[in-house]
């Protein structure tokens, strides 16, 4: 699976609202990490506040790896002072590059969409950052179209992670010449497991229906989800985070054929209200 990338926020933290693992030992990231690297997975996707790049890091120095591709993350510029912002973004490339020891890195995206008012009032300063560091693409992580579409003619942004999977809508038909990489296309595990760590009613109502109604029609979900994505001719790749190496070979084995796409997500997106369609897709709503 050329398209896919290995999402590293498991590796650094016990992530996903599905998720009831173990935070695995360093030699069993290790494990992973040699797993993926022996299986020609080589395109990682990280974050400083993932506390994963030191893990990657260890990984790259200790087998000396040379062609690997890595995108990481600015996190929020919320709570940094205003006169402070561009430093901050200078420094936190720094550590990544110092934690990850890599002389490039394919990708560094804005995590937070509510930093385009910064990036559009800055945009000469970052480009140059960027170009400092000798960087290949500069990317923003989104959630709302709205952002997306502002950002769409930028000239100086090349890449977007965005929310894609059976029951969003809200990127259906994209248009854009950038690089356009799905995420969530598990929803956090809403969309695959009948097991999830919530109290929201909303959440759970609607992963018990799905789950109940998938084994009714005997849709096999984690097939339909991975297709839909592979299908989408737009998409350029797609990151999906991983707990152990059992769930990476899962996806691995999986065939690439899904017959009955688009009749599963119509008769699956039914269950979804009008009222909660945000409220389920959008994770800063949970």
């Amino acid at each position: 699976m050329k398209k896919l990338i290995i999402g590293t926020a498991q590796l650094g933290s016990k992530y996903g609202i599905a998720n009831y693992s173990d935070k695995l030992s360093k030699k069993k990231l290790f494990q992973f990490l040699e797993f993926c690297y022996n299986n020609s997975l080589v395109s990682f996707d990280t974050a400083s506040d993932y506390n994963s790049e030191n893990i990657l890091g260890e990984f790259i120095k200790k087998n000396n790896i040379q062609n690997i591709s890595i995108s990481t993350k600015i996190p929020s510029l919320k709570y940094v002072n205003k006169k402070n912002k561009l430093n901050f973004v200078r420094e936190v490339i720094d550590s990544s590059f110092n934690k990850l020891n890599i002389n490039n890195l394919d990708t560094v995206f804005f995590h937070d969409e509510n930093d385009i008012d910064f990036y559009q009032s800055n945009e000469f300063d970052i480009v140059n950052i960027f170009k400092e560091y000798n960087i290949k693409n500069l990317g923003f992580s989104i959630y709302s179209k709205k952002i997306f579409n502002r950002l769409n003619k930028n000239k100086n942004v090349q890449s977007f992670q965005l929310p894609i999977n059976i029951v969003n809508n809200d990127f259906l038909k994209i248009k854009s010449n950038k690089k356009i990489i799905a995420r969530s296309i598990f929803l956090q595990g809403i969309l695959i497991s009948s097991k999830i760590n919530t109290k929201n009613k909303i959440l759970k109502n609607f992963n018990h229906k799905l789950i109940d109604f998938a084994n009714e029609q005997k849709i096999n979900l984690y097939a339909l989800c991975v297709n839909y994505i592979l299908k989408k001719k737009e998409i350029n790749k797609f990151t999906v985070g991983f707990d152990n190496i059992s769930q990476l070979k899962e996806l691995l084995r999986l065939k690439k054929y899904y017959k009955k796409i688009d009749r599963d997500i119509k008769l699956i997106n039914k269950l979804i209200t009008k009222d909660n369609y945000k409220k389920i897709i959008d994770p800063r709503k949970w």
